[in-house]
């Protein structure tokens, strides 16, 4: 992340936070021109929530940019990418990949089999695993989509260094934490 991009999220933040209010009076840019001043890197919880925001906005606009006449929603769209990449791939990890239930899976994997998108397929070993596959219809749809936006995230992410994804990482499991328990 850029200074300049970040500069200009507070600059957005700053100004959207404080409209009709004097901006010199206002804590975050007093606060802002004291990190500024002793070359403090500029956080606050609202640049935070704006720059989490901006993310999330990003991740829905590339779902919603892809051709609706798949009639297929983005979390659908997701299994077929991820059963795509791990040909398979079992309920469970589908489920744990998409950070959903597993009965949310199978209802969702119930209505790609109904639109036969995929299949599924009993292992021979333990009759009691289920593996997800595309069928020729699903792999032709995949083939035609371009892929997810979170394939940019993951890029973005592994272009990190290993100590900025560590606090990344640290960071939002504690904010994912705090509001787990409210």
């Amino acid at each position: 992340m850029t200074d300049d991009f970040v500069q200009n999220i507070i600059a957005r933040t700053v100004s959207s936070s404080q409209a009709g209010k004097s901006m010199s009076s206002s804590p975050i840019v007093r606060n802002a021109k004291i990190a500024e001043e002793a070359s403090i890197p500029i956080t606050t919880p609202e640049i935070a929530f704006g720059l989490i925001l901006r993310l999330v906005r990003l991740v829905e606009a590339g779902m919603q940019s892809i051709d609706p006449g798949h009639g297929l929603s983005g979390s659908q769209l997701w299994a077929l990418w991820l059963v795509s990449a791990q040909p398979g791939l079992r309920i469970g990890e589908l489920a744990e990949a998409m950070f959903i239930h597993p009965s949310t899976a199978s209802n969702l994997l119930d209505k790609l089999e109904a639109k036969d998108l995929i299949f599924r397929q009993r292992q021979c070993a333990d009759s009691r695993v289920i593996c997800l596959h595309l069928t020729a219809k699903g792999n032709a749809l995949v083939s035609a989509i371009p892929g997810p936006l979170q394939g940019r995230l993951r890029d973005a992410l592994l272009s990190l260094p290993r100590g900025e994804l560590i606090c990344l990482c640290k960071a939002i499991g504690n904010v994912l934490q705090k509001m787990s328990r409210g």
